[in-house]
């Protein structure tokens, strides 16, 4: 009664809403009645010429006398679109429906429930989107109710989803009639898209053969009565067409070939595109796979997606992109891999440089090489001396009988008062730390002055002798060394060096001095390019330090196996040591020629 008492104050009160009247719409009531047990859909169809009206000659007895004769509303296939209004069931505004929402779909003349909710009860108002002002009025109200159906023991429920084959003969049950045991069955109303199947009077529905358009959905009403009034129940039926399951394995379109020609460092979209055969139960799988050294994995990727779609079949595709091609993609293989319930089917597909590209590389390559025998030509011709004592300094020897590893000259006066202070003095870094390290550990034979050199000679002859004895000449830098008279030793050994190619000299900078003007131009341009080893006070200490690993460096190769050993150990002071052989600068003092 309470339902009844809102929808007749409703309707007798004629209220004129977005610029209409509602109260001359055609009325019906309907009743969805659901299963907790399954998912259903409803829906209402926008249907303005009321056939059953017209051709039964039946009235709801809820609607209000029939007023005077007007102009038959535009019904069944001549609506194309309609405009849908909601009347809530506790009442209010009437609210138009304009967009789709998570349990209702606009579908031009349908409305679709797609989920049960109990609050889709109410009034349901559509009319004409596109109409003239003679059409104003037609409208067509459809008051749902919704209630759960009793729980029935049905052993086979009809199905709410049907599939009929093609070319057979079927049919299609009303579910809400499925489970009434033997009750004789009412006269029924079908509906196919909105479409009134004005033939269609029992259940089931008998289709003779199959085709394509018999798919869609199909709506069956009856009436019931429940003491208070009478109600349209309305059952949904999706019908979908199928063919005979399919006997084939999937079909790979894409890739086509094995291989394909890609440009390296480029982006690259590969396709893996397979058509499936109908399957009732359909469980298709499409997936990429890499293979590389033998180790094959998947490739993760979105998704595959409907490309195309019939009744005898499906074309789904899933993609891979590479944001760029690399070089190692050239040597793996990409698999499109597809799989049904008859088998599987897979494509390799290779990728290769283009052609183009490759014959660019070449040609750069090519260009580059030519550009570097240039250079290394230029500096040839250039420094084509230092390139031949570079081959000289490769003729190393084994020490002799009374011959040296190395002559260590240093200052041999105190230091000025204005000299900063050094925690290793000259004197104890060359009598102390330079035997300790280099000949105690590292088995080299030393020759110092004080030491190995009897009193009473000729300075100038016994630097000469030493030098020329030695195969490594070690001058310890600093300003007490290029101001006082030991700099006369730095000048005998590399005016000797030039003479003796197995001669090496090798400066130890044991802290920072400024040349003086009366520095002999060959020991100034010798400062500048033969090798230096910096001191860097007690963290050169050690034995282990950077420093004597430098200094063993450039010490000479005792008992050598060969030449290129011997090269190897020159190739980075070739350049600066072959810098001394160049020609004096304008505005000094001339040396020999040979230098």
């Amino acid at each position: 009664m309470l339902h009844l008492g809102w929808i007749f104050l409703w309707f007798v009160t004629g209220e004129r809403i977005k610029g209409f009247n509602i109260s001359g719409c055609s009325i019906k009531n309907f009743l969805w009645m659901y299963s907790s047990k399954s998912t259903e859909e409803f829906v209402l169809f926008c249907d303005l010429a009321e056939p059953e009206k017209s051709r039964f000659h039946r009235r709801n007895p809820l609607s209000p006398a029939p007023g005077p004769e007007r102009r038959p509303c535009p019904g069944g296939e001549g609506l194309s679109d309609a405009q849908w209004y909601l009347q809530p069931r506790e009442g209010g505004a009437l609210q138009e429906i304009t967009r789709n929402q998570s349990h209702l779909l606009l579908d031009k003349t349908t409305l679709r429930f797609l989920t049960v909710e109990r609050s889709s009860a109410g009034s349901y108002i559509c009319r004409p989107r596109t109409r003239s002002p003679s059409d104003e009025a037609c409208c067509a109200r459809m008051v749902l109710e919704v209630r759960p159906r009793a729980d029935l023991s049905c052993a086979r429920p009809a199905p709410r989803t049907r599939y009929l084959r093609l070319g057979s003969t079927d049919s299609i049950h009303c579910p809400s009639l499925s489970c009434q045991g033997g009750a004789p069955s009412p006269e029924l109303t079908w509906y196919q898209n909105g479409r009134l199947l004005s033939e269609q009077r029992s259940n089931p529905l008998q289709l003779d053969v199959i085709y394509d358009y018999h798919q869609g959905t199909y709506a069956c009403d009856y009436t019931q009565a429940d003491g208070v009034g009478a109600w349209t129940v309305r059952a949904v039926v999706q019908v979908k067409t199928i063919v005979k399951n399919t006997t084939l394995k999937p079909d790979i379109l894409e890739p086509a070939q094995d291989t394909l020609e890609v440009e390296l460092g480029k982006p690259l979209t590969l396709n893996c595109t397979a058509r499936f055969g109908f399957e009732e139960h359909f469980t298709p799988v499409l997936r990429w796979y890499s293979k590389d050294s033998g180790q094959e994995r998947e490739i993760p990727t979105e998704e595959g997606r409907s490309v195309k779609a019939a009744v005898e079949a499906e074309v789904i595709q899933r993609t891979v992109h590479l944001d760029r091609v690399a070089q190692s993609d050239l040597h793996k293989t990409f698999i499109c891999f597809a799989q049904n319930s008859l088998g599987n089917a897979s494509q390799p597909l290779q990728l290769r440089g283009k052609k183009g590209v490759v014959l660019l590389y070449v040609l750069l390559g090519t260009i580059a090489a030519l550009a570097g025998a240039l250079v290394v030509g230029a500096l040839l011709f250039t420094y084509w001396i230092e390139v031949l004592l570079l081959c000289r300094t490769a003729r190393t020897r084994t020490r002799r009988s009374g011959e040296f590893d190395a002559f260590i000259s240093y200052a041999k006066w105190s230091a000025s008062e204005s000299e900063p202070a050094s925690p290793v003095s000259e004197d104890r870094l060359a009598l102390k730390l330079f035997p300790e390290v280099l000949e105690n550990k590292y088995g080299y034979t030393l020759c110092l002055l004080e030491r190995d050199v009897a009193p009473g000679g000729v300075y100038t002859e016994d630097i000469v002798s030493i030098i020329k004895k030695s195969r490594r000449g070690i001058f310890i830098l600093s300003p007490n060394y290029v101001n006082g008279p030991s700099v006369f030793e730095l000048q005998a050994a590399v005016s000797l060096a030039l003479d003796d190619q197995t001669l090496k000299l090798i400066l130890v900078k044991f802290c920072p001095f400024q040349e003086p003007e009366s520095l002999p131009d060959l020991v100034r341009k010798a400062l500048r390019v033969l090798p230096t080893v910096t001191w860097r006070g007690l963290k050169s200490a050690p034995p282990n330090s950077r420093f004597w690993t430098r200094m063993r460096y450039h010490m000479p190769v005792r008992n050598p196996t060969g030449l290129p050993w011997s090269l190897l150990r020159v190739i980075s002071r070739a350049f600066s040591l072959g810098r001394l052989s160049k020609t004096e600068t304008p505005g000094r003092s001339s040396q020999p020629r040979h230098w």
